[in-house]
């Protein structure tokens, strides 16, 4: 099998990893299962290969370092982008329960709370 066929599948399930997480994130706004360490390092990680799929493509000396490079990278650029978008909703939700002088478990408690009631 060809290796820039298995990196491309390869690059697809790295690309969709983030998605379920970012999807209920969006629906619900909740972010307490988000474990901040790790998407931070996941963040990071991610844009290292970008960076090594950007130097392929730019090595000339490569044979098929554009075939190879750029699904490693678009995949890496695409899952940075999901995850630092949960990283923004996580700390946004972090900062607004601090203000409220709670923890985020709190506050999500209370927000839901508040969402009852409005319906009622």
């Amino acid at each position: 099998m060809d290796i820039t066929i298995i990196m491309i599948v390869g690059a697809v399930f790295i690309g969709i990893f983030a998605l379920p997480n970012l999807i209920y994130v969006i629906k619900t706004k909740n972010t307490n299962s988000v474990n901040l360490p790790m998407y931070i390092i996941f963040i990071f990680a991610c844009s290292m290969f970008s960076i090594y799929g950007l130097g392929m493509i730019l090595d000339h000396s490569l044979k098929d370092g554009l075939a190879s490079g750029l699904p490693l990278m678009i995949s890496n650029l695409f899952c940075v982008c999901t995850a630092a978008f949960t990283l923004f909703m996580k700390c946004r939700n972090m900062i607004r329960a601090k203000r409220a002088g709670l923890t985020e478990l709190e506050y999500w408690d209370l927000k839901q709370q508040k969402a009852k009631r409005s319906t009622k």
